[in-house]
């Protein structure tokens, strides 16, 4: 049920395209667009509640009441059920309520048989290796259009994420309608929490008794935010001074988040025999420490599987070295202490760093450790990040989303720092592609292509993948099958690909195809130049950016450079007739150009885009200067090199 959980941060019509194809002139009054329509939310929180007690070591106990009223058939299913998700280890649930709450105010209890446990325990009693979440699924009874779902439920956390503090960072959504809600948080005065809100009015400050204060903070939302009108085009970098939202926390400051980590943290990254012996047997001889860094890093990035609550909550605490190498599986947390663990083996000091790895490139006023969902490493000898949760990453190299993003180092800890900003430099593709077109209209066409950065690493990494299959064939199966699902015959493979072993952040290869009976050459016509099989990528993509609208926030970006070379060689049999224009267009940071040669029956054409947008956020007006170099690509995408036969 979507925001569920309390307060978490989650063509054109057939006939139209007869008239157009058939130039016939449609008559009869235009359909209202559906975007024209008034917006109507199709459920609401009619209320949410949630209320916190705090204990002076940090624990809690926190109250949730909701009522989700269905206000359209389309909300029926996604409304009519419910999951309560929490911690097993460190807390209890309390006091369920559960019933529909029918329109005349009739009352259905969730029955036993409506309710599905799931837990995440060990064998025979023991705790769970790596997740401690226990999660109750209820599904509500005969919830029709005009009910109410009504859930309620306590849950007692009995030790603190870290003790002594306590931290919450959450937001309403302006996309969603609330009739009422409500966040009160009553704690004990020693704890000296400090809170600040955005979009809200300020709380009601009462006094329950001398020793404890209480803050109350309203929020509703009768007319939610149509959220058609948001642009596809562009990815909204969030800031949390965007959101009605509440930062509350007693740490002072950044530092003592890290401290707080790294004091439960540093103990599991302690050198033993076994991780001693593992470290010299990835290194061997290696005897340059950025080299034997490398090893250490592809080792547990390859060896060791990705699973667990990462940093969300529940026990931050690293598990054992011994119990993941055991089972070769562990959190981001495990995997970035392992990785500290064998660098510290080889005397190669590092850092663990605390990271969001999803959309936050700000950190909120008041320190809040849910800044924060990700563990990764920093060494400071090679002033790098690894990320080994990452096998598509080379060493050096971070996950595309965490570039530019804000980080605390939980050792040595100087203050907000940033992981390094990814120059649009690092991220390039050139492809060179020649096509020969036979007097049957057959095509034989051969392309290689090298790329650089994020694309690379994505790719090299599959490609590594694949090879390493039984049934890798150079990939003849499976252009056939490409070629075959859009009507023609023919065949091709791979060629040149280049040998990676796993992720590079520079990578190559080719392909040759044939494809018959592609090309008409028995009439006149425009050929649109453009290959069969596009690059990995292609400038063609970026004429989505024409369609965009104006963008009112800051967006995600990334620059990059992008070239294109084509050769198209007409058989004898037919006159090439005419080529198309050059086309040359800039805007801001981004540049567009388009180059055609004719020479005899063959064309050559020559495409480039320069994006030098930094990122990994731009400013609003940036997306106007997308918008241009996507319309002249379009333009562009339309040309045609006109022949005849002979």
């Amino acid at each position: 049920m979507k925001g569920s959980s309390g307060y978490e941060a989650g063509v054109l019509s057939g006939v139209f395209q007869i008239c157009v194809l058939l130039s016939l002139a449609c008559v009869g009054p235009a359909p209202a667009r559906a975007a024209d329509k008034p917006y109507a939310p199709t459920w609401k929180f009619r209320t949410h509640n949630v209320r916190v007690e705090l204990q002076a070591d940090g624990t809690s106990t926190t109250r949730y009441e909701n009522a989700y009223t269905i206000l359209a058939e389309s909300a029926l299913k996604s409304m009519s059920d419910e999951d309560i998700s929490y911690h097993e280890n460190d807390g209890k649930l309390e006091d369920i309520v559960a019933y529909t709450e029918k329109a005349d105010g009739t009352k259905i209890d969730v029955p036993e048989t409506n309710v599905q446990v799931t837990s995440y325990n060990g064998v025979n009693g023991a705790p769970p290796a790596f997740s401690d979440l226990k999660n109750r699924h209820l599904v509500f009874p005969n919830v029709e259009v005009g009910d109410t779902v009504v859930i309620g439920y306590t849950i007692r956390d009995e030790k603190p994420t870290f003790k002594g503090y306590y931290s919450l960072l959450t937001s309403y959504s302006d996309a969603i309608a609330y009739d009422d809600a409500k966040l009160t948080i009553t704690a004990p005065r020693s704890l000296g929490l400090k809170y600040k809100s955005y979009n809200l009015p300020e709380p009601e400050v009462s006094a329950p008794d001398a020793n404890r204060q209480r803050w109350t903070w309203t929020y509703r939302n009768p007319a939610p935010k149509d959220m058609r009108k948001e642009s596809s085009q562009f990815e909204r970098a969030w800031h949390f001074s965007d959101r009605p939202g509440i930062q509350i926390s007693n740490f002072k400051d950044y530092g003592q988040i890290a401290a707080a980590y790294e004091a439960e943290a540093s103990r599991r990254a302690a050198v033993n025999d076994r991780i001693r012996k593992l470290a010299a047997d990835i290194v061997k001889e290696t005897s340059s420490n950025r080299e034997r860094a490398e090893k250490i890093y592809a080792w547990v990035a390859k060896e060791i599987g990705f699973a667990g609550n990462c940093l969300a909550g529940g026990d931050v605490v690293p598990r054992e070295t011994d119990l993941v190498l055991n089972l070769k599986m562990g959190d981001c947390k495990d995997h970035a202490t392992l990785v500290q663990a064998l660098l510290s083996a080889l005397g190669i000091k590092s850092t663990q760093v605390l990271i969001n790895a999803a959309e936050g490139y700000d950190v909120p006023e008041i320190p809040c450790w849910q800044a924060f969902n990700h563990v990764i490493n920093y060494l400071p000898e090679f002033d790098l990040y690894l990320d080994a949760t990452s096998s598509s990453s080379p060493f050096g190299v971070l996950p595309g989303q965490e570039y530019g993003k804000p980080v605390i180092h939980t050792s040595a800890f100087t203050g907000i720092l940033h992981t390094p900003l990814r120059s649009g430099d690092g991220n390039w593709s050139k492809s060179v592609d020649r096509m020969t077109i036979l007097a049957d209209g057959a095509i034989e066409a051969s392309g290689s292509y090298r790329l650089g950065g994020a694309t690379a690493n994505t790719i090299s990494h599959y490609f590594a993948q694949w090879k390493q299959s039984p049934n890798f064939d150079d990939g003849a199966q499976y252009l056939e099958q490409q070629i075959r699902g859009r009507g023609y015959k023919g065949r091709g493979a791979y060629e040149n690909v280049q040998d990676t072993r796993g992720a590079s952040d520079s990578f190559s290869y080719g392909m040759h195809y044939r494809i018959d009976d592609l090309v008409d050459t028995t009439n006149p016509y425009g050929l649109q130049l453009s290959t069969f099989f596009p690059n990995p990528s292609p400038i063609s993509s970026l004429a989505a950016y024409a369609a965009a609208d104006p963008y009112a926030h800051d967006f995600l970006c990334r620059g990059d450079s992008r070239s294109e070379d084509l050769t198209i060689t007409f058989p004898a049999n037919v006159k090439l007739l005419a080529i198309p224009k050059n086309a040359h267009t800039e805007a801001g940071l981004l540049q567009f150009d388009a180059r055609y040669e004719r020479h005899g029956n063959t064309i050559h054409v020559v495409r480039s885009v320069v994006d030098k947008t930094p990122g990994p956020i731009c400013a609003p007006d940036v997306s106007v200067q997308y918008a241009r170099i996507g319309a002249a690509i379009k333009k562009d995408m339309k040309a045609q090199a006109v022949y005849q036969p002979n």
